[in-house]
């Protein structure tokens, strides 16, 4: 029988042979293996974390029109992955992995425009990108959707959209969607099920996410 050492070993060997095989196809001009070579350096999995190499694979990918390959150098953009943040640089990258029919792009641009990275706020166009990418099943834009009826940004005010759209986000597994969703089974005297849907997003939320909740949940004495 192999040791643990020996099929430890094979392990490494496989994954190597599989790196190796990725960096050979992404040099070829290999689109996905080129979005896939980016992420490995980005992590730091397998390979060395070298965020600059990752962007660079990232817009190899994205110069052959590869829709997660643009949503990617909008990432590194955005949040400065090899290079200084450059949220308006972003917006144009998301922009055009929107426009190539990603969800996530959708997503982003909408997001960037909310925030105004590249001018005023433009809620209008926003919500019609993220209505886009709902209609893809992008849970985390229902979540979205959902604030904005309940902002009454861009739509008249209605809070049984913006519960019904938190619901969905919730449903399909979003951890702000839960936090939201909970919060109005909470003001519904449903504090059972708000609960269930507040622990949900703590295991699952972010670290930053987790503390803005718990502070919220705090203020609010929800325990």
């Amino acid at each position: 029988m192999r040791g643990e050492t020996g099929m430890r070993g094979e392990r490494q060997d496989s994954v190597a042979a599989g790196v190796e095989a990725i960096c050979a196809l992404a040099g070829a001009g290999q689109a996905d293996a080129q979005l896939t070579l980016g992420q490995i350096l980005l992590d730091g999995r397998f390979l060395p974390r070298d965020k600059g190499a990752a962007l660079g694979w990232f817009l190899a990918a994205a110069r052959q029109g590869h829709p997660m390959g643009l949503n990617m150098v909008g990432r590194c953009c955005e949040l400065g992955w090899g290079l200084a943040p450059a949220p308006a640089e972003a917006l144009r990258w998301y922009r055009a992995a929107a426009c190539a029919g990603l969800d996530w792009g959708m997503y982003n641009y909408a997001t960037g425009l909310t925030l105004g990275w590249d001018g005023p706020p433009d809620h209008m166009r926003a919500l019609a990108w993220l209505r886009r990418a709902a209609a893809r099943g992008h849970c985390k834009s229902f979540n979205i959707i959902g604030g904005f009826y309940e902002d009454g940004w861009a739509v008249a005010r209605d809070l049984g959209q913006a519960r019904a759209w938190y619901a969905r986000a919730a449903e399909g597994g979003d951890f702000r969607g839960h936090f939201n969703f909970g919060r109005f089974l909470r003001a519904e005297g449903r504090h059972a099920q708000a609960r269930r849907h507040f622990d949900i997003a703590r295991r699952t939320g972010t670290p930053a996410f987790r503390d803005q909740m718990e502070r919220f949940l705090a203020e609010h004495e929800v325990r």
